[in-house]
Parts: structure tokens; sequence; C-alpha cells
């Protein structure tokens, strides 16, 4: 879009070479700061000192030489007699080329002026800074070979932008001899001019604009809240110094347009997947640890159902079928049908071997034996939910507009995020953690195509049970550790036996038996208890890669430097939230999801 361009007001400009009249500057300083809707520049730092330029530009041929001052006030009055040093600050585009400063320091006169030689190089633009304590300002020097002009910027929303209603203030950038092609949005280098702040509607003037180079003028639409401020739209214009009238201001209307911040870069990833409704592997998981503890009489009844059907797969018929007898008989509901539940008596009134089984657990019942409840409690809601910490990292790509996204999945945390259930996916040597995906991004939104993992959940989930539900109450972090540990607590009632022996000891002369009956059945069952545990995570595993994740999230820029510092939610609009589409494929079924998706910049 060509500059939109008109005389407004005609003038004569000087550069601090000549001589001003005693009072000028300030007056100066009052007339450039109307026309341009600011006060002049003052930086005031935490401390006593202030110090503010007169002039914020001045101009010079070159090899020309001149001068620039500052004004340097303590508590609001002038300080004479102080010490204020001087530098040359390099800005955007060629650099000093060659200027140099007559001094590094000047003292301050009965005014509070401090005044520094400069003498200029070749044709460039750059700053000099004057700083005392914490007290800094610039002035910025143009070192031209041509005329000059005035240059007003009007900064104005594209009709297509939707940021003028987020917009809380707009910021102006000028470049001398640089055009837009030259300057990166995303990544641009600090101007020698200052910087303008502007309400929607303002201009900001820009004096000493070389009439014989292009310029480019660079404007921010700013979203502020507290210490975090978002580019909500952008736009760059470039000024032909043929389009200028010497010595005349011109307008050069700048047209803003939704920003995007720039996506390239490294994230930290928090992807949290609900299931809702639950995973075909959520019931039998559940169902397994809350048969532990679900009938009065458990986990005895459950070690006597195990143990008979050991006997009974070893071809110990008649011993099963007898101990059957004295099992208790089974409970009923209020509609009389039976619970599954077995009771303290067996069917003749006698006490079943169920509660005789129960009772090695002796009085009171151990801490393990209280806590099965709350354990099944933990199995039945483990798959719920998972958050997956992953790292996204995205580059540009060979087609415009194009990027390349490399995720790599690196936990997955089932609980709060600084419990026991974080389980580190490396370690477990799954197959494929790291996938690529092409994405796109527009209008502040990043588009990321189809990619898939080897997740194995069923797999994390176990890892994440043990600590999670197993560890956390003082217990063996794993089935095949905790089962043996858990019955090893039974013990006859003169400590003599424990566990599988105990439970030999106390049942083979009920049912007429020898002594030794019961202890290799018992083994068994109890080994194919903790499998059975075991296996109910595998029904939440897949068959080679078993997630897919597919999505869109908001690019949010915080810093305003143009860069995408936030994916999805960054607190300031909670309207903005990433989502990916999850297609979970486990050996129960096939789960389809949508997740949320947030991210921080990590470099």
């Amino acid at each position: 879009m060509a500059p939109r361009t008109r005389a407004i007001q005609l003038k004569r400009l000087h550069s601090l070479s000549t001589p001003w009249p005693a009072g000028a500057f300030p007056l100066l300083a009052l007339l450039v700061g109307a026309c341009a809707g600011r006060s002049p520049e003052s930086v005031v730092q935490p401390g006593d000192f202030a110090l503010a330029s007169p002039m914020n530009t001045i101009a010079l041929s070159p090899g020309e030489g001149g001068t620039a001052s500052v004004v340097l006030t303590e508590r609001g009055q002038a300080a004479p007699g102080q010490t204020v040093a001087f530098a040359i600050v390099e800005g955007a585009g060629a650099g000093a080329q060659g200027a140099t400063l007559a001094a590094a320091s000047a003292v301050t006169d009965t005014s509070g002026t401090a005044t520094v030689g400069v003498r200029a190089g070749l044709a460039t633009t750059f700053q000099i800074q004057a700083t005392i304590g914490d007290a800094t300002t610039t002035v910025a020097v143009i070192v031209e070979t041509g005329m000059h002009a005035s240059v007003l910027v009007a900064p104005f929303f594209a009709p297509s932008s939707t940021a003028a209603a987020l917009t809380t203030g707009l910021q102006v950038l000028f470049f001398d001899e640089l055009s837009c092609r030259d300057l990166d949005l995303a990544r641009l280098p600090a101007p020698a001019r200052e910087i303008i702040a502007l309400a929607v509607g303002d201009t900001a003037l820009y004096d000493l604009v070389d009439t014989g180079q292009v310029s480019a003028a660079i404007g921010r639409a700013l979203d502020v809240h507290g210490t975090e401020q978002t580019v909500v739209a952008e736009g760059c214009v470039d000024i032909p110094g043929s389009s200028l009238l010497a010595d005349s201001t011109v307008e050069v209307a700048l047209p803003l347009t939704d920003a995007t911040p720039d996506p390239v870069g490294t994230f930290a990833v928090t992807s949290t997947l609900t299931f809702q409704p639950p995973l075909a592997a959520a019931a039998p998981l559940a169902a397994a640890w809350a048969d532990l503890s679900d009938c009065p009489l458990d986990p005895a009844q459950l070690w006597l159902d195990d143990t008979i059907d050991a006997l009974s797969s070893a071809g110990q018929v008649a011993l099963a079928d007898a101990l059957g007898a004295r099992r208790g008989v089974m409970l009923v509901d209020g509609t009389g049908a039976p619970t599954g539940c077995r009771s303290a008596r067996d069917g003749g009134g006698a006490e079943s071997l169920d509660a005789i089984a129960l009772g090695l657990f002796g009085s009171p019942t151990p801490a393990a034996l209280l806590a099965l409840p709350a354990i099944a409690a933990d199995a039945a809601g483990l798959l719920d939910a998972v958050t997956l910490q992953s790292v996204l990292t995205i580059a540009p790509s060979s087609i415009p507009g194009g990027y390349v996204v490399t995720h790599t999945l690196a936990s997955a945390v089932f609980g709060p995020p600084s419990g026991p259930g974080v389980v580190p996916l490396a370690p477990l040597g799954l197959p494929i953690l790291t996938a690529t995906a092409t994405a796109t991004a527009t209008d502040a939104l990043l588009v990321i195509g189809n990619h898939g993992f080897t997740l194995r959940l069923g797999t994390v989930a176990r890892t994440a049970f043990g600590p999670l539900a197993l560890a956390s109450r003082g217990l063996p972090g794993s089935a095949a550790d905790l089962i043996p540990a858990l019955f090893a607590l039974a013990q006859t009632p003169d400590g003599t036996a424990t566990g599988c022996a105990a439970l030999d000891d106390s049942l083979c002369p009920a049912v007429a038996q020898p002594a030794g009956c019961l202890v290799g059945a018992c083994t068994s069952g109890l080994e194919t208890l903790a499998a059975e545990l075991d296996s109910t995570f595998e029904g939440a595993d897949g068959v080679g890669l078993d997630l897919y994740l597919s999505g869109s999230t908001p690019l949010v820029e915080t810093h305003g430097d143009g860069r995408a510092s936030v994916l999805g939610s960054s607190g300031i609009n909670p309207g903005q939230v990433g989502t990916w589409s999850v297609d979970l494929r486990t050996n129960l079924g096939r789960a389809l999801v949508t997740a949320t998706l947030s991210g921080n910049r990590s470099n």
C-alpha cells in the first residue's frame, strides 16, 4: 500500500549546531510535544535525579559538528555541578558511521544543562545517551546529505481488523534509511529515534526526515494488562523521500492489521485429556482392585476364591468341593438377589471358612487392609483424566506461512502435577515419543496437523498407580509385591505361621485334610491374583501408534517483541483456549475426545 501523504504545515527546521536564543530549548520542546500529542522525553528512574532532552532529535550533515544538551533536575529543581556521562549508542541500520563525541562527560551549569559536542561521520542515524546514576535519556542524531522534512504518522486499523476493541494504546517506531522489507516485525532492532506512545486516534510527529532516503514507520496496537502487553495489530509503511516536501510536514497513513505473533521457537506444553464417557478399560481396572475390599469378609473371601480356583486348575476337585461346602452362604440384597458376598456362617450354621480366614488378620484390623477401599477408589478414577507434558518445537517450513512442528512427549501426570503420579515417559522405553507435523499460522491462530505416538496409556497408568495409590500409603509399590505382603499379615493365633502357611494350618483340619493341603494352591492363587491386578492395566494400552493429536491454539504475545510467548490462554483473555482433537486407541476400544492445550515459550 502506497502511503497517503498530505502537506499540512510549512516551517523551517534547524539542527542543534545552530546557536539558539536563551530560553529557546524549553519553548521548542513544548512546541514539538504539542504537535506530537506528547510531552518532552523524560526518563525518571528511582532516585532523586531526572534527565530530559530538550530536543529529541538533531540533524547534522556528514562531517559537521554540533552540540547535544540535556537538562538535569534533582527533586524537580535544576541540579548544577553534576557530572553527566555521554555515549554513542548505535541504532538500527548503518550505525554511528564514524561519529564521535568531544567528551565522555560534561558538568551541568547553573540551569542544570550539560552539553557535549558531537561530530558526524557518514550519513546515518544513531543515539547519544546521557546517564547519571539511574537516570538516563537519549537524543537521536540524524546525519543526512539532503533536505529534510517532518512526518506525521497516523496509525489506523484496517477494515478487516478485530483488534481495535482490545487495544489500550499504540506505539510508533521510526527507522531512517530503512524500508519495511529490511525489518522483521517479529525481531525489530531498537530504533535510533524514540518510540512514541499514543492513544488510539492520535498521531506521532517525527522531524528531520531525510527527503533523499527511504524511511519506514511501524505501528503496534497493544493490549496492556499490568506488566504484560500483547501486540494485537501491527503494520509497516515505507516513506520514500521523494514523497516528502522539504521544510514541510507530511501526514502518512499507517494501516494496522491483526497481528499473528511469530510462533518459531520451543514451548513447554501441557495437554489435559479428560475421558467422558469413561474409557472402556476403566471398568475392569476398577473392578479388579475393588474385589480386594468390596465384601464384608474381604480380602479373606477373595483369598479363598483364588486358592480354590488354583485347586480346581490342578485337578484337586475333591478338596476344592470340600472347602466350598464350608464357605459362607451368599448374602442377598433388599430384593432377595444374591450379592456375591459371603456371610460368616456356612450352610450348616457353623463359622464359615471365610470368617476363619479373616480372623487370621487379627484385631485391630491392619492399616493395609483398612487402606484397600481407598486404593480401589484411586483405581476407579485413575483413567478419568491424564495430563501430558511435552515439548513443542516450531520451525519455519519452505512453504510461506507454513511451519514444521516437532512434538515430544515428556511425561504423563495422574493427579496433581506436583504429586506422586508424575511418570517420565522416556525410561519406559516406549517406541515413538517424538512426532512431526505441518502447521500454519494465520489470524494469531496456530493450526497443527495430525501426528501420532506410542503412548501405551495402560503401561503408563500402572507405573503411576504404584507411587500414587500404594507407596503413598506405605505399601509396596506394585501388585507383585503388594499381594504377598498383604496376605503375609495373616497369622495363626500363636504367631508361628503367617500367610499361606497360616491359612493351611487353620483350614486343612477344618476339612479333615493333612497339613500342607493348601500351601501350594494358596501360593499359586496369590500369584494369579497379582498377575490379574497387573493385567487389568493392559486394556488401556494400544497397538502401534495409539495416540493421535491434531489441533489449534491461539498465539499470544505478551512481551511486545512480536514473538508468541504463550500457546492457548495467557490468563489475560480466558476465552483464548488451545485444543487438541485426540484419537486414543486402546485394546478395549477407541476414544475420540477434545483436550485442552496450553504452553509457554522456553526459548
